[in-house]
C-alpha cells in the first residue's frame, strides 16, 4: 500500500474535518464540510501555500467532492487516526 504524502496546505485542509466549527469534534468517514471551510481554513493560515492542495486530496481519494461539499473517505479518515501518511519534507 502506498504512502500518502500531503504538504502542509493538504494536512490542513484534511484536519478541518477532525476541527469542525473550531472544536476538536474527531471526524468520521462520510462527514461533509462546505467548500467554504476549506476557504477559510487557507485564509487564517498565512504564509502556508494551499496552491493544489484540495485537488491532491481529491486524487488521493482522501476526500470527494459532492454537490458543493467536500466529503471524507474511508483514506482520509485513515491519514487522519491511523497515520499511514506524512508531510511532505517530514518523516
Amino acid at each position: 500500500m502506498p504512502v500518502t504524502l500531503l504538504s502542509k496546505g493538504a494536512e490542513i485542509l484534511l484536519v478541518q474535518f477532525h476541527e469542525t466549527k473550531g472544536d476538536r469534534v474527531g471526524a468520521k468517514v462520510g462527514d461533509r464540510l462546505p467548500e467554504s471551510a476549506f476557504m477559510e481554513a487557507a485564509a487564517e493560515s498565512p504564509g502556508v501555500d494551499f496552491d493544489g492542495a484540495t485537488q491532491t486530496l481529491l486524487d488521493g481519494g482522501l476526500i470527494r467532492q459532492e454537490d458543493g461539499e467536500f466529503i471524507l473517505t474511508q483514506e482520509g479518515y485513515d491519514y487522519l487516526y491511523k497515520r499511514t501518511g506524512h508531510r511532505v519534507g517530514e518523516g
